[in-house]
């Protein structure tokens, strides 16, 4: 398993610096655009997870897609998991041999 270093920007590091911060949408602003408590968004904001529903919406008020906001949350939590299990996936006995490994043998 490859070990990226470096944790890949939160959905929350996005929000802010590439899309809140530039055209100058407050928190407040975007939780009224999209419908939701300013708690959802502010949570988002401080690394919260991003559930599907929050990604249509917040898609929706950014004119992009929830595709983009739930990949960004899918990597965070693919490279949280793999730095939290990677030892313990040492020990797992694989069932089948890669077409990698076979060629190596």
């Amino acid at each position: 398993m490859r070990k990226t270093k470096r944790r890949p920007v939160s959905v929350g590091e996005m929000l802010k610096i590439e899309f809140l911060e530039p055209m100058g949408i407050t928190s407040k602003a975007l939780a009224e655009a999209m419908g939701v408590h300013r708690n959802t968004v502010s949570n988002l904001i401080n690394g919260g997870v991003l559930t599907a529903p929050v990604a249509i919406k917040l898609a929706a008020a950014l004119g992009n897609t929830p595709e983009f906001w739930l990949n960004i949350q899918h990597a965070v939590d693919l490279w949280d998991t793999r730095n939290r299990y990677q030892e313990e996936a040492k020990f797992v006995k694989p069932l089948f041999v890669s077409l990698e490994q076979s060629a190596r043998t």
